[in-house]
C-alpha cells in the first residue's frame, strides 16, 4: 500500500489485534482529517461594547421596573 500523500511505501504495525500504517518519509499516520471549516462571523470590538452597553441598560431597567 502506498502513502496517499507522497506515494512512498507505508509501514504496517499491529498491536493487540489493531493495525496502523505509517509513512516514514512524510509522517502520514493513516488518520484522515478534514482541515476545512465553515467561516464564522467575528464580532468587532465596537459591536461587543454596544452589546455590553445595551445589556447593562436592560438589567438596570429590570431592577428599576421601568421596562
Amino acid at each position: 500500500m502506498d502513502c496517499p500523500r507522497c506515494e512512498s511505501a507505508l509501514d504496517r504495525y499491529a498491536l493487540f489485534g489493531k493495525e496502523a500504517v505509517l509513512c516514514e518519509d512524510c509522517g502520514y499516520l493513516g488518520v484522515t482529517v478534514d482541515h476545512e471549516s465553515e467561516p464564522r462571523e467575528v464580532e468587532s470590538w465596537e459591536a461587543a461594547f454596544e452589546r455590553f452597553r445595551e445589556g447593562g441598560e436592560e438589567r438596570r431597567e429590570e431592577r428599576e421596573g421601568t421596562s
